[in-house]
C-alpha cells in the first residue's frame, strides 16, 4: 500500500482502513473529512454531510402575532437545506 496513514489496503492506491486517529475518505486517509463532509466518529468515515444555503434577512419583531417594537418580541431568520446529508448520518443544523 502506497498510501500515508493507511493499515490495509484494497489495491495499492485505496485504502480500506486508516490508522488511529484517521478518517477515510475515498480511500485516503485525513486527519478530518474535507469540506462539506462529516465525521462518522464510531466508523472513522467521511460522509456527505448536511449543505445548508445563506440565512435570509431578519423578519420584523413580533409578539403574540403583532408587530412591537425591539425591545419585547422576537425576530427570525432562516436558512434552507441546499444537500440533504446521507442516511443515517449527521442531522442538519435547526
Amino acid at each position: 500500500c502506497r498510501i500515508e496513514n493507511c493499515d490495509s489496503c484494497f489495491s495499492r492506491d485505496f485504502c480500506t482502513k486508516c490508522k488511529t486517529g484517521f478518517y477515510s475518505h475515498r480511500g485516503r486517509c485525513f486527519r478530518g473529512c474535507p469540506a462539506g463532509f462529516a465525521a462518522l466518529e464510531e466508523l472513522m468515515e467521511c460522509v456527505e454531510g448536511c449543505e445548508v444555503g445563506q440565512w435570509s434577512e431578519w423578519g420584523t419583531c413580533s409578539r403574540n402575532n403583532k408587530t412591537c417594537g425591539f425591545k419585547w418580541g422576537l425576530e427570525t431568520r432562516t436558512r434552507q437545506i441546499v444537500k440533504k446529508p446521507a442516511k443515517d448520518t449527521l442531522p442538519c443544523p435547526t
